[in-house]
């Protein structure tokens, strides 16, 4: 009696059947692995899931506010969902990949309209921002379309950008040390999301031209122009910069930033630590 594997019979070597997302990448499917549907795409996730990670272990080692951890815990979110939108290619993943990027980021935008605040939660703040998640959501799930997602995201990164510029601005004015560092972290963040973007745009605007590119070259090399893995690798990078960056304006709207520095892991990952008692 011969026995058929009814998954590669009745999906035809797509292990998670055929794709139902809105959006299928530049690279080619089902190549690296018989069950990762787009393989580079998936696996540069990991850099979400190790940088949420440490950020999470820095707020509990250093005692920082909850705000940042919940920031952290959306991060790795984030990267879950992107990890099984790109493993699977299916609908409900990609819903799972994008809607957090939207909730996180509103996460984010409390932290940087919030700054100043001493105790307590913004009630109305908070409902703002429900809200609007709330209104994508529902919006987004019935016209599908991915343009109106990265609008709504856009959006909320640009308010973020302009009110964390402000209080720049207004930090210049008394501690420029301070501003000083806040500069960096902000370049950087900004830097990594900008990269990343334009990688994002390449590989979409010219695929056809970098698919026929990556099959000429050597399999070893044929990697590295996988650019929308670079995509994943510089937004988790420029997230979790834009995270320190709302923990450490915090610390100067506290004035507490004299109990903590800005240290630096393999020179690039920047990260809050507390000073020594005796310093």
């Amino acid at each position: 009696m011969e026995f058929n594997d009814p998954i590669a019979s009745v999906l035809d070597g797509h292990y998670w059947g055929p794709a139902t997302s809105t959006i299928d990448w530049c690279e080619e499917n089902y190549v690296m692995c018989t069950y990762i549907a787009e393989f580079w795409n998936t696996t540069t996730n990991v850099v979400f899931f190790a940088l949420a990670a440490f950020g999470m272990y820095q707020v509990r080692a250093t005692k920082q506010e909850s705000r940042f951890l919940l920031c952290y815990i959306a991060m790795m979110v984030v990267g879950l969902g992107s990890w099984l939108f790109h493993m699977t290619l299916q609908y409900q993943w990609q819903l799972a990949d994008e809607l957090p990027m939207v909730y996180g980021t509103c996460i984010c935008i409390y932290c940087a309209l919030q700054a100043d605040a001493k105790v307590g939660t913004n009630i109305y703040v908070s409902l703002g921002l429900f809200g609007y998640s709330a209104v994508v959501t529902l919006v987004y799930v019935q016209i599908r379309k991915p343009v109106f997602h990265q609008v709504a995201y856009g959006l909320e990164v640009l308010i973020i950008l302009i009110r964390n510029m402000i209080h720049q601005m207004e930090i210049r004015k008394t501690n420029l040390g301070a501003y000083t560092e806040m500069m960096q972290l902000y370049q950087l963040g900004v830097g990594s999301f900008g990269l990343a973007f334009v990688l994002w745009n390449i590989d979409n605007i010219f695929c056809t031209e970098i698919r026929a590119l990556r099959n000429a070259l050597p399999v070893v090399l044929a990697p590295l122009f996988q650019l929308h893995a670079y995509w994943h690798i510089g937004t988790a990078l420029g997230c979790y910069v834009s995270i320190v960056y709302q923990q450490y304006l915090r610390l100067v709207k506290l004035d507490k930033i004299d109990q903590f520095y800005l240290r630096k892991m393999a020179f690039v990952v920047p990260y809050i630590d507390r000073r020594a008692k005796a310093e």
